[in-house]
């Protein structure tokens, strides 16, 4: 009878990537992904940042999506998220006790964080493309799951490396069950690409550091394995900031870090914020006006605001917006 653990290993061992591998676990050889001797230059790096941001505010059809920037607009913006994403027993109660001037502060200036939280999760994804361009030739944008798509030829390799990548904000991105589901589809692109005449590695990319720490270079990139510890694919491997930026452009992640910090104010504006004690007023003015407000106390009436959130439609209405 054949030894059945061996068999299992044989069995996964076909499914392994034929390129040179680490002794001790999974992992492309480090002689594939030698760091940069050279490091782009300051006005490059500006000029990838500078794209990456102009990308990341453009919508599907190439337009430019500007944020309310006026008082009034700023208002009504919030008006409406309070209206459409408010819960009707939290928010009114938790609303109820605020200041009417205090209102815009505290739901405004959160929920353009949030947006900007979204814009700058792309921005690492059009970065990451931008100045992946500057080292190598042939890189595109990617299908599906996969952002980037490139062919490297590693030092010592001349078949060649067909890398497709998955950007990702942080770690807190990817998490639970979606891991495993993710990094398979993220290798169907390669399995289902019929022009392939070279190994692939699919590569799940973190840009910003995991817990607030950074890794050495060396022990940036790992292998995401199941509860079992069995990998989800041998052919997957997660880079993150200690690595991923080092080998795109040969600066530390700190230098990338810092040079977006001196040009994404002017990109991703706080409006809110500098025009919070304004709109606040502005806001509770409008709220006065609604009638949501309790004369007594002036403050935000819980059961009217429960109310304006929760306006039901007749069946005519209904029908004739469906």
């Amino acid at each position: 009878m054949p030894d059945k653990p061996a068999t299992r290993h044989m069995t996964r061992k076909k499914n392994f990537q034929g390129y040179p591998r680490r002794e001790e676990d999974y992992l492309a050889s480090d002689t594939l992904f030698p760091r940069p001797t050279t490091n782009i230059a300051p006005a490059q790096l500006s000029q990838a940042i500078s794209k990456a941001f102009e990308r990341s505010l453009k919508d599907k059809k190439g337009n430019t999506v500007i944020p309310p920037k006026t008082p009034d607009k700023l208002v009504q913006l919030c008006l409406q998220h309070l209206k459409e994403r408010s819960d009707p027993i939290l928010s009114p109660y938790f609303l109820g006790q605020c200041k009417l001037n205090e209102i815009f502060e505290l739901d405004a200036i959160a929920h353009e964080m949030q947006r900007h939280r979204m814009k700058i999760g792309v921005f690492y994804q059009y970065l990451l493309i931008e100045l992946m361009r500057l080292r190598f030739n042939n890189v595109s944008d990617g299908k599906r799951e996969g952002d980037v798509e490139l062919e490297i030829v590693p030092p010592g390799f001349s078949k060649g490396l067909r890398l497709l990548i998955s950007v990702k904000k942080s770690s807190d991105t990817v998490g639970g069950q979606d891991v495993g589901g993710m990094i398979r589809r993220l290798e169907s692109i390669a399995l289902e690409d019929k022009n392939l005449t070279c190994p692939y590695l699919c590569v799940v990319c973190f840009a910003t550091p995991q817990r607030g720490v950074i890794l050495p270079y060396k022990q940036a990139r790992s292998v995401r394995r199941n509860k079992d510890g069995h990998p989800y694919s041998p052919n997957c491997e997660v880079w993150s900031p200690g690595f991923v930026f080092p080998y795109v452009c040969g600066l530390d992640a700190e230098d990338v870090y810092r040079a977006a910090l001196q040009t994404i104010g002017d990109f991703l504006p706080f409006h809110s914020l500098a025009q919070r004690e304004k709109c606040g007023l502005l806001l509770a003015a409008e709220l006065k006006r609604l009638g949501l407000v309790d004369n007594k106390t002036n403050r935000l009436d819980p059961g009217k605001f429960q109310q304006f959130i929760t306006q039901r439609k007749d069946a005519e209405q209904s029908t004739d917006e469906d």
